[in-house]
């Protein structure tokens, strides 16, 4: 009987350690699934970081174009801006040469104006003392011609 019992015993205590590694199996499978749902997590989560980087290093890049693209910009605008107020002070100085050089023009066309008409005077003077000459020149000669008859008489 003591065998007997010895080999109950025996195949409880093989039950027991049964129950005990299937249990330890499924514990060690359970920690299994989740330490490879934690490897799939880390894993998109490194993914998702490197996309992550690569995203912000473009943007950067961007970023630091865009800012070059900003200055190239504002340069350009400084230079327009002032090339701007070159030609405004140019056209000031060369409205202002018109104005001059058109009040110039009105005064010389006043004074061409005038001339005509101190011409056209003397002219008309010259006509004048000439037609008043001819008429003198003519008395002249009558009277010489007188003067001749009366000598030769």
């Amino acid at each position: 009987m003591k065998q007997n019992l010895f080999t109950i015993v025996n195949a409880i205590g093989c039950l027991v350690l049964l129950v005990i590694v299937v249990l330890q199996w499924q514990q060690s499978e359970h920690q299994r699934e989740a330490y490879r749902t934690i490897q799939i997590k880390e894993h998109a989560a490194n993914e998702a970081k490197a996309e992550a980087v690569t995203r912000a290093d473009a943007l950067m890049l961007d970023l630091t174009e865009l800012k070059r693209s900003y200055m190239e910009t504002q340069k350009t605008a400084d230079a327009a801006g002032l090339d701007y107020q070159r030609k405004l002070e140019e056209l000031g100085t060369t409205k202002a040469a018109y104005d001059q050089a058109a009040a110039e023009r009105d005064a010389l066309q006043k004074r061409i104006t005038e001339w005509e008409a101190a011409l056209k005077l003397r002219d008309q003077t010259i006509t004048e003392q000439n037609a008043s000459m001819i008429a003198l020149r003519k008395k002249l000669d009558e009277a010489i011609v007188q003067l001749k008859k009366a000598g030769a008489k």
